[in-house]
């Protein structure tokens, strides 16, 4: 840990960090050889490196000064929100088998083969180690020769490697309680449990003479799904997207062979992230529906509020081209925004549409109709249109603490609104008049007739 420290001490964007050794988040449920820190940056404005850049430099660091200690980096608030879903690790890879030992080699095996892929890093096996445990089969016969119970022999030997109560020590406002073993330096020695002393009214022998000694240690962690038994090798992603890395380690996957029992299932932030995706795609849907027969309802037509629909999946082309542009992956946030746009393309839609039917009621043909309710509607479309990208404009430059949580939204709804707008104006015109909209209310006039006498 002292390494560490100095690693975090050396680098120059870090402000402060504290340290807790033996718990974690989970104070007590968690094992005593493990522990976090957390660190806190100095202000944007006082360092030259994202937190990215930051967690990669200790990383490197960490990896290269202490290679004995698991390390694993992620923002505070982003494994918060991992812990409260389920899925703390982005990258998890389950594997179930009733046999520990055949899913650990199999885990291993797996480790091995996605650690060359670019962008995955903090890559654990799952395999947590042994618990140190010996196993003493004391002899009966042997125990009684020296005058002594077994039970009686027990209470020798656990008072010597764990201590024995032997009174109090009284403090002016309690007592304190003494605890009488052999010093760290003797009972914690590898070899010290065959030659504990066992005294008895007969003399006295070694523990290992009068009882058979056996290594028995465990698994010191055992993991279960669904009553199923299983090891999982997580990581994180750095530099990539989720779902490119996830690919990457498919390909892999397929030259890995499981051996007969074992079964491999995809689990993590990623797998919640394709469920999430799943469910939106259906409130995508919905949207569209509910939107759809709003707009019928209003316009007591079909053709009109069709193609004002048609011009959503135009507009949320943008989007995807925004967080592609910029480099941002496209995740939930960003498909909250997707659905968003799908209320904003369509009202600059029914601006357009209402103004071409005002014209066209008024005696206008279907060409200078549209054309009217371009120039009549230009200015009210640019300006809903450019206060609303000022208004995420902030957020999509992720000024702020926190706000890179949300920009993926703001661009995907800045990206879209800068196409839909277009898409508005240049194009729901065109289908429109193709789908002969106007016609079919009634109210535009041939060529040569007068204005007002059109059925």
């Amino acid at each position: 840990m002292r390494v560490i420290e100095r690693i975090l001490l050396g680098d120059p964007d870090i402000q402060a960090f504290t340290r807790r050794t033996g718990s974690e988040l989970g104070f007590a449920a968690t094992a005593p050889n493990t522990g976090d820190f957390t660190v806190l940056l100095k202000p944007q404005g006082e360092r030259h490196a994202s937190v990215y850049e930051v967690i990669d430099r200790v990383r490197g660091a960490a990896e290269a000064q202490a290679p004995a200690v698991q390390v694993e980096f992620v923002q505070l608030m982003q494994d918060v929100i991992g812990d409260l879903a389920g899925s703390p690790e982005p990258v998890e890879l389950k594997l179930f088998s009733r046999e520990q030992a055949t899913a650990e080699r199999t885990a291993e095996a797996v480790a091995k083969a996605i650690e060359p892929i670019t962008g995955l890093v903090d890559l654990f096996n799952g395999v947590q180690g042994t618990n140190p445990e010996v196993r003493v089969a004391l002899d009966p016969v042997r125990v009684s020769r020296l005058g002594l119970t077994v039970a009686e022999v027990e209470a020798q030997a656990r008072a010597a490697l764990f201590g024995a109560e032997a009174g109090a020590a009284r403090e002016p406002d309690r007592l304190v309680p003494i605890r009488v073993r052999l010093p760290d330096s003797v009972r914690l020695a590898p070899a010290v449990v065959s030659r504990v002393p066992i005294v008895g009214p007969g003399g006295w022998l070694p523990l290992a003479d009068i009882g058979s000694l056996s290594d028995t240690g465990g698994a010191s962690e055992l993991r279960r799904e669904n009553l199923r038994p299983y090891v999982a090798v997580t990581g994180r992603t750095s530099g990539r997207s989720l779902g490119s890395v996830m690919r990457d380690v498919r390909r892999a996957l397929r030259q890995v062979a499981l051996p007969p029992g074992v079964t491999l299932e995809v689990g993590g932030q990623y797998a919640s992230q394709q469920a999430s995706f799943r469910e939106l795609l259906g409130i995508l849907a919905l949207a569209v529906g509910a939107v759809m027969l709003v707009l019928v309802a209003q316009f007591n037509g079909f053709r009109g509020p069709l193609a004002i629909i048609l011009a959503v999946p135009l507009g949320l082309t943008g989007a995807l081209a925004m967080l592609a542009l910029t480099g941002v992956p496209f995740n939930v946030s960003s498909f909250m925004g997707l659905i968003l746009l799908v209320g904003l393309i369509v009202k600059n839609g029914i601006l357009l549409l209402d103004a071409a039917h005002h014209a066209s009621d008024a005696g206008e043909s279907t060409p200078d109709a549209l054309a009217h309710a371009g120039r009549v509607r230009l200015r009210p479309i640019l300006m809903t249109t450019v206060c609303t990208i000022a208004g995420l404009l902030p957020l999509s430059l992720g000024l702020g603490a926190g706000a890179e949580l949300q920009r993926p939204l703001a661009l995907a709804v800045i990206g879209g609104l800068l196409i839909s707008t277009l898409v508005t104006l240049l194009i729901v015109p065109v289908l429109l008049e193709a789908l002969r909209d106007l016609e079919a209310r009634g109210g535009s006039v041939r060529p040569g007739q007068p204005a007002g006498e059109g059925v």
